[in-house]
Parts: structure tokens; sequence; C-alpha cells
């Protein structure tokens, strides 16, 4: 996976790293962090994407969404700098670019996208968990037929 800052992409992938990272820097759980901008995203739905991205911004700030972002893609590029992803916040502005350029939203924004797609990942890799531990009828699985 990836989100596009300040004209740069950046892979990331949530490990329990990732996680002790942010709890140790903010407090916070990376998970009910995450978590928490779904309810805003509904509550927001059909309003203006400047509300929609100042109400995630009243969740998690200016300071904690970039150690946000940087400790999720620094499990996959170990020499970033929480510098870079900082400053990539500060250039990009607090309010979306109407042109709908990706590379130059804001972290809320960036936020909103990330969470929709870790929430379709799980929900697919959670689909494919539980079809391997719980099979259907006799016969179906794959595991059981011959």
């Amino acid at each position: 996976m990836n989100f596009k800052l300040c004209y740069k992409e950046y892979d990331y992938k949530i490990t329990w790293s990732a996680k002790r990272d942010f709890k140790r820097e903010t407090g916070r759980g990376i998970w009910s962090t995450l978590q928490a901008i779904l309810p805003i995203v509904q509550a927001n739905a059909g309003g203006s994407v400047i509300n929609l991205c100042a109400e995630i911004g009243k969740h998690i700030d200016d300071v904690d969404g970039p150690i946000l972002l940087y400790t999720l893609a620094k499990q996959c590029n170990t020499s970033l700098q929480l510098s870079e992803i900082a400053d990539a916040c500060d250039r990009v502005g607090w309010r979306p670019v109407e042109d709908d350029n990706e590379y130059a939203q804001p972290y809320t924004y960036v936020l909103y996208k990330m969470v929709h797609a870790i929430d379709a990942l799980y929900e697919e890799e959670a689909a494919k968990a539980k079809k391997d531990l719980c099979p259907s009828a006799v016969g179906q699985d794959s595991k059981n037929s011959k």
C-alpha cells in the first residue's frame, strides 16, 4: 500500500513495530486513531471536503498526523526521517486543493484515503481468513475435497 504526500509516494504497512512506535510517540493507538476516522467520514458524507478534513484534523492534529504517517512509512523505508514527513505535511497546507491532485492534498485528506484503503484490505483479509478457518460444508472446501 502507499500514500501520496507533497509530490512523493510512500509505501507503508501496519506492523506491530509501527503500533508500538506510534504509541510511544503519541500515547495513542494506531487502530483506535484510524478507526475513529471512519465515523467522521460517515458524519460528513455529502458535505464539503474542507469540513471533512477539518473534522479529521480535530481528531488527529498536525503533530500526531505526521507521526502516524511516518511510523507507517518507516516500516517500508528505514532511512526515512520524521522531518521529511513533517515538512511535507507543512508544505501541502491545511485544506484540500481543488484540482483533485492527490499529491498536493493535506495530511487529513491522505488519512481519509488511507483509512478506506486499510479498511478494504482488512475486509478482504478477514474474508480469506474466515474461509480458511471456517470451511463450508464438506466437499465445498478445497482442503477437504479430493
